[in-house]
This record gives C-alpha cells, sequence and structure tokens, in this order.
C-alpha cells in the first residue's frame, strides 16, 4: 500500500489505462489490424515482379543488418534519439535534392496556387483559389505559401520542411516503441526501420502533405500513449488539437477520429465506473472538433474552401473496395518519385531496382509488425491496440474514399512501431546464436530448441557454401561439384 501511495497519482492512472488487458473485446481490434497485414503481405508476395532473388534478398538483408547495427550502436543515452532525428532530416534533405521528383497534376496545380498565395494579400487569396479549379488540398497550399513566405520561393523550401518533418516523424516512432516494449533499444530500431525505409526517402521530394499530415498522427499517438505531461487532460487536449489539424489537411483520411472512438469503444471493459475515463475521452473529442472547425473555417473565410472541399465517396462494389484497401497498404512505390527519368543511372534504378527494393523493404516491415500483434494476443494491452484501431480506420477509409498509394506513408510508422519489438528480439537471438561457446565456469546457458536448430542448419549451410567454393577452386569450372550432385 505504501509503495503505491508513492507514485504519483498521474502514473497509476497510466499504468491502470494504458498497461491493462482490454480482456476480450480487444481482439475486435487485434485479429482484424493482424488480418490486414497479413493479406497486406501476401498482396506483396503476389504482385508480379515484387519478389525478385537479387533485390528481395538484398532488402530483407540491409533490414536485418540495420537491426543489428542498432544493436551494436545505441545505448541507454537519449542522444541517440536526438541523432535519429537529425540523421532522418538530413538523410530526406539530401534526397530530396538528389532524386529530384518535380510536381505533376495536381501537386503542379497545388504548387502554382501556393506561389500566388505567397506573392499575393489575404484579400486575393479566395479569387485565386476559384480560378486555380483545385478541389481539394487548398489547407496544404495555404501551408506551403507559409513556408515559401519564410525560406524563399524555391521548391527545395517545402521539400526540405518537409524532410524535417519526416524526421519528427522518426523521433516519435522510436518514443512510441519504447513505450509498447518497454525497452528503449526496440524503440530506436523502429525509428531506425522507418528512417531508412526506402519508399519515404526516394519519395521525399514529392510535394505532399502526408509527412506534415504523419507527425501530427504521431503526435497525438504520443500524447495518448506516453503521457508527457503531468495533467492527463491536457495531453488529451492537446491530442485532439494535432489530430483536429491532421482532419483540416487530409479530410479523406478520417482516420485520428474513427480510430480513437473504436479504441476507446472497445477497451472498456471493466471500466464503466471509471468517469474520469469519460472526462478524458470528452476532452479529446471536444478539442478535435475545435480545432477542426476553427481551423477548417478560417480557410474557408480566407480562401471559401470548405473544410470538406474535394471529398467524395467512391464506386462501392466488392471488387474496388478490396482493390483500394490494397493500393492503400500493399502499394509502396510510389510513381511519383519515379515519373522524371535522367541520367542512365537513375533509369536503370526506375526500370530495375526500385520496385522489387521498395515493395520487398515493406514486405519485411509488415511481417514484422504481424509478429508484434501476434505476441499481443497473451496481453492484449490497451496501448498496443491504439496503432491497430488507426490501421483499421484506414481500411475503413479506404473502403468508400479514393485511395491514393502515397497517402499509406501514414502507416509505415505504424508498421514500424509495432515491429520494433520483434526486430529487438530477432537482434536478440541472433546475438546469442552467434556467441562463442563458453567453458569452465562462465559456460553458456543452452540455447532453446528453435534457436538451435536454426543455428545447425545455417551453419550446415554455411560449411556447404564453403565447400562448394573450395571445390569450384581446385577443379576450375566445378564439374567435380556438378557430377557429385
Amino acid at each position: 500500500m505504501e509503495e503505491n501511495k508513492r507514485v504519483p497519482e498521474g502514473e497509476c492512472l497510466l499504468r491502470r489505462e494504458l498497461d491493462g488487458s482490454a480482456g476480450k473485446p480487444g481482439l475486435l481490434l487485434l485479429l482484424p489490424a493482424a488480418a490486414l497485414i497479413l493479406l497486406a503481405a501476401a498482396a506483396i508476395c503476389r504482385e508480379s515482379g515484387a519478389i525478385q532473388p537479387l533485390y528481395t534478398g538484398a532488402a530483407l538483408g540491409g533490414l536485418f543488418c540495420l537491426i543489428l547495427l542498432v544493436r551494436l550502436l545505441t545505448g541507454e543515452s537519449r542522444v541517440w534519439l536526438l541523432l535519429l532525428l537529425a540523421g532522418a532530416a538530413v538523410l530526406r534533405g539530401v534526397f530530396a535534392l538528389k532524386w529530384t521528383v518535380w510536381p505533376h497534376g495536381d501537386y503542379l496545380t497545388s504548387w502554382n496556387l501556393a506561389l500566388e498565395l505567397s506573392r499575393a494579400g489575404a484579400g486575393a487569396w479566395r479569387g485565386l483559389v476559384q480560378g486555380a479549379g483545385l478541389e481539394g488540398g487548398v489547407p496544404f497550399a495555404l501551408y506551403e505559401s507559409l513556408v515559401l513566405r519564410l525560406f524563399g520561393p524555391t521548391l527545395e523550401a517545402v521539400q526540405l520542411t518537409n524532410g524535417v518533418w519526416g524526421g519528427v516523424s522518426c523521433l516519435f516512432t522510436a518514443l512510441l516503441g519504447e513505450k509498447l516494449a518497454g525497452s528503449r533499444l526496440a524503440g530506436l530500431t523502429a525509428g531506425g526501420m522507418l528512417a531508412l525505409c526506402p519508399t519515404l526517402l526516394f519519395s521525399a521530394g514529392v510535394l505532399t502533405s502526408m509527412p506534415l499530415y504523419t507527425a501530427l498522427l504521431l503526435a497525438g499517438l504520443w500524447l495518448l500513449l506516453c503521457r508527457p505531461l503531468t495533467r492527463t487532460l491536457l495531453n488529451h487536449g492537446l491530442a485532439g488539437a494535432a489530430w483536429g489539424l491532421c482532419l483540416v489537411l487530409e479530410p479523406g483520411l478520417p482516420l485520428p477520429l474513427l480510430g480513437a472512438a473504436a479504441w476507446l469503444a472497445l477497451t472498456l471493459a471493466g471500466r464503466k465506473r471509471d468517469g474520469g475515463l469519460a472526462k478524458r475521452a470528452l476532452t479529446l473529442a471536444v478539442a478535435l472538433l475545435l480545432v477542426w472547425l476553427a481551423a477548417g473555417g478560417l480557410v474557408w473565410l480566407l480562401t471559401g474552401a470548405a473544410p470538406l472541399a474535394g471529398l467524395h465517396a467512391a464506386e462501392c462494389s466488392l471488387r474496388s473496395m478490396a482493390e483500394r484497401v490494397r493500393v492503400q497498404f500493399a502499394s509502396y512505390d510510389y510513381s511519383w518519385a519515379r515519373v522524371d527519368g535522367g541520367t542512365p543511372a537513375r533509369e536503370k534504378i526506375v526500370t530495375t531496382v526500385m520496385h522489387p527494393l521498395l515493395q520487398s523493404y515493406l514486405l519485411g516491415l509488415l511481417l514484422l509488425a504481424l509478429w508484434g500483434l501476434l505476441a499481443e494476443l497473451r496481453g492484449l494491452r490497451r496501448s498496443a491496440l491504439l496503432p491497430c484501431a488507426l490501421l483499421l480506420a484506414g481500411a475503413a477509409a479506404a473502403m468508400v474514399l479514393p485511395a491514393d498509394p502515397i497517402s499509406n506513408s501514414w502507416a509505415i510508422p505504424l508498421f514500424a512501431l509495432l515491429g520494433g519489438g520483434p526486430a529487438r528480439q530477432l537482434g536478440e537471438w541472433t546475438a546469442r546464436m552467434a556467441a562463442p561457446e563458453q567453458k569452465g565456469r562462465k559456460k553458456a546457458p543452452p540455447l532453446p530448441a528453435p534457436l538451435w536448430v536454426t543455428k545447425l542448419i545455417i551453419s550446415v549451410a554455411v560449411y556447404a557454401a564453403m565447400l562448394a567454393l573450395i571445390l569450384i577452386f581446385f577443379t576450375g569450372n566445378g564439374v567435380f561439384v556438378y557430377e557429385a550432385f
């Protein structure tokens, strides 16, 4: 009793609300999310040209080496979080500058509108927006115009700013991964997998609102799950404000609203008497709606664009709905990142390397995320179910609204977040299998049977490859090896 009294009230509330089990109702979030990830992985495996021995092996091998490298380099210092933020932002900036992506289609219209808005006064904005004929995306055009006023009317100003938002997303992913897995190493691994994701690197130059949208989405998730502020209601209010801005930027992705509602509704088992929960949920909802109405109303006053401008339902046949979900969760080779030609080396990468490399890397992330979700079947912690709710909300939105492949970049941090714990475990197992056998009193504990079998198979394969190379070397053309089999 005395130990419980010493724990701050906010900390007790956090443990009770987030670390407790959601019970069987939590399966209604976890199992569909796991099925969604499994179907996305299967869709990539069935896609023509997505799986190639060379590039798929390189992508999965690179992901595995990244996991081992994070385990080798990182420690308990928080400096690694700052290095992750800076490194991810710089890397995206380099790709934005070196892998040039010129705006096309609606992106070009939005860019031209942003240039005009940055040069004109607020009184002329309504006429400029009406003349542009842009159905949606006006809030992001306003944001672009603000960036252009601050940093100059250049394409790089928006691209580099988006790179910073990408670094912020990696930082939030690391913090959330540490919270969910209970390990700073797991969090840094999740952030590292996101920072070096080739899909996000090659598309760093695309003028889209998704880097800012993703950073705001993860900020709200961080405020809800990590509770950095001592006043719980303030965390919920700020999370609602961040998610309200998300809805202003992308009304076609109502993820926070739908996801938070599903999470709160299905994780209330045994908490009906907790009046504080209703107060926190109401605070989140009120803040979200107020910010959405205030920001959307301001955009309408300045430009005449309604908060739901450009939002329209898509075809609702079963085939079209399934295709949109596939595009949203199994398509990570963005066409905008490969439309511009260039040097022969770039053409070679675009035509040969990008598709299998990008799809295979995300296949690895999807499998790690699926592993992480299945590991939650025992505990069904409330905190681990909120990312599931957001993924399902994205699937629900894709069923009824048009899906843009580049819009799935909000889901990649969630995959990395769910896969951070399994990635850390994979690195731990690899270290145990690679450790030399010790003798005497310092004899290492025996490996579990699955690890022992895996180590045996890998050892046999390596020794067989070495023997084959030796025989080929001494026989010239390897005829002896072929005859032996």
